[in-house]
């Protein structure tokens, strides 16, 4: 007896992970079927509101790591349409990014790499004395657990802490300062960890990068729109901003020309969470959240609230 497997869309693409989905018949965008239950995407991709519509059997959709930005939570609770995400998987790896991007900009390894590289190292100092690590400031926006695991490592460097959120929270040791912009002029390093979606959208915007000043650094781990990238350019090229360390961009991939003349940066290409291990066990979860949702049981990592 043959078994018709059930169709699941994958959007977008992934890749060499879709040869694990052996249980299912993979879909992509567009398609006009009609009986696709459930979806499997990257949270700044997400499904559109017009491809929820487009899928009359839609009951779940689960994502990729932990960001669910690129869906409309709210039509999708109105539509009845459950979402999972990966939670507690690669947050530890998001923030050694983080600290990553805030020594290379303390330390100039891009500045220093780039001398080596074109025979321009000339003792005894082949860059600019640079900025020490331990009794540095370092402001976090964001005390979620990409946040609080920048502030583990940030002190064991030996770095001041402080950290704003929308809200403080009794089991978090470090200073809450409530004044966003207060935290910027306060700080060596403002590292960003915050949820990216509409709420924190130009966030960290020109006022709270002028903020930061001349000879601080802004670390962005959490999503592109969450600072106003143009102003952010702006500052650095004037010198108003001393610089910064960007692993993610409003546009990704970012055009290469937006950053030709930039100086005092060091960029990645979201690298994020995406080590062996986090993908590892974020294919487990997305596979197990299928699982369950077909098994018609609870969800193992629903999106909370």
């Amino acid at each position: 007896m043959t078994t018709t497997k059930p169709a699941l869309l994958v959007h977008p693409s992934l890749g060499l992970f879709e040869m694990r989905l052996t249980d299912y018949e993979v879909v992509h965008w567009p398609t006009d079927r009609k009986d696709i239950r459930a979806a499997v995407t990257i949270g700044h991709v997400g499904i559109s509101n017009a491809m929820i519509d487009a899928l009359p059997e839609l009951g779940c959709i689960v994502c990729f790591g932990v960001g669910v930005d690129g869906i409309d939570l709210a039509y999708a609770k109105q539509r009845g349409v459950a979402i999972s995400h990966g939670r507690d998987i690669n947050h530890e790896d998001v923030a050694d990014v983080a600290i990553g991007l805030m020594i290379a900009r303390f330390r100039l390894f891009t500045e220093g790499e780039k001398v080596l590289r074109e025979g321009g190292w000339t003792p005894p100092l082949a860059v600019p004395p640079q900025k020490r690590l331990r009794g540095s400031k370092i402001g976090i926006v964001g005390m979620g657990a990409i946040g609080a695991a920048i502030a583990h490592r940030a002190a064991a460097f030996g770095m001041e802490i402080k950290w704003y959120g929308p809200r403080a929270k009794p089991d978090v040791t470090y200073a809450y300062e409530p004044d966003l912009k207060a935290l910027a002029e306060w700080c060596d390093v403002l590292a960003i960890a915050a949820r990216g979606d509409k709420t924190t959208e130009k966030l960290i915007d020109a006022d709270i990068i002028k903020a930061v000043g001349s000879t601080g650094v802004i670390v962005n781990i959490s999503r592109g729109i969450v600072i106003d990238e143009d102003a952010l350019i702006a500052a650095l090229k004037s010198g108003a901003l001393g610089g910064a360390g960007l692993d993610v961009f409003v546009e990704e991939p970012t055009p290469v020309d937006r950053w030709k003349d930039v100086p005092n940066t060091t960029l990645t290409p979201h690298l994020g969470g995406a080590t062996r291990e986090a993908l590892w066990e974020g294919s487990q979860n997305v596979i197990e959240n299928l699982r369950r949702f077909y098994a018609g049981e609870a969800l193992l990592t629903p999106l909370a609230g």
